[in-house]
């Protein structure tokens, strides 16, 4: 249906990117040309996912595990990434479900800002 380079020389941060639909439209944006940088939790399965897309479809993916609520994580990577060169786009699909104890509403507000913090920074 696309051309296979459509997305050739665009770069983009797949929030999420090692499992699910994260790691779907990070195979489909690699099918048409684009370098993909996922990121998520997990570096076991970033790593696994990185090699199996790459090994799929030749094309440039890296990875980097983070763990959004981790301010800090969050601004060395974003930098990590911008080191590598600009972003043409970004899918924010990382998952807020965290397990965790009832929460007080101050508690509640900081997992929010947090939130908001890290998709500010990317955009």
């Amino acid at each position: 249906m696309f051309d296979k380079n459509l997305l050739e020389g665009k770069r983009i941060l797949v929030t999420g990117g090692g499992s699910g639909l994260g790691k779907e439209m990070s195979r489909h944006f690699l099918t048409y040309g684009a370098e993909v940088i996922i990121c998520g939790r997990r570096d076991e399965v970033l790593q696994k996912t990185a090699k199996e897309l790459n090994d799929e479809t030749k094309g440039k993916i890296t990875a980097h595990s983070l763990d959004i609520r981790d301010s800090l994580a969050i601004e060395e990577t974003i930098n990590n990434v911008f080191d590598e060169g600009p972003l043409d786009g970004l899918v924010n699909n990382a998952a807020g479900n965290f397990i965790v104890e009832p929460m007080t509403y101050l508690q509640m507000d900081l997992t929010l800002l947090l939130l908001l913090f890290f998709m500010a920074l990317l955009t």
